[in-house]
């Protein structure tokens, strides 16, 4: 759990924040095991196996695993 924030677990849950446009924050594992921000953006769109991150401040989009992030909404 990253805190402060509520985890987007399901495909509904992607698909909610992906719908609304509700900016989401992705994490990563260092080597010790501690959470950290890699970036943060809306989602435009997902699969089973990805996610892509739309960020507004570099005007890029990226694919992330869902495997090896997490994505995370603040509450």
């Amino acid at each position: 759990m990253i805190y402060g924030t509520k985890l987007l677990d399901t495909d509904i849950e992607i698909f909610i924040a992906a719908l609304t446009q509700t900016p989401v924050y992705v994490w990563s594992l260092d080597p010790l095991g501690v959470y950290y921000q890699v970036n943060s953006g809306i989602i435009v769109k997902y699969t089973p196996d990805e996610v892509r991150i739309y960020n507004e401040q570099d005007s890029s989009s990226k694919w992330y695993s869902r495997e090896t992030t997490e994505f995370s909404i603040s509450f």
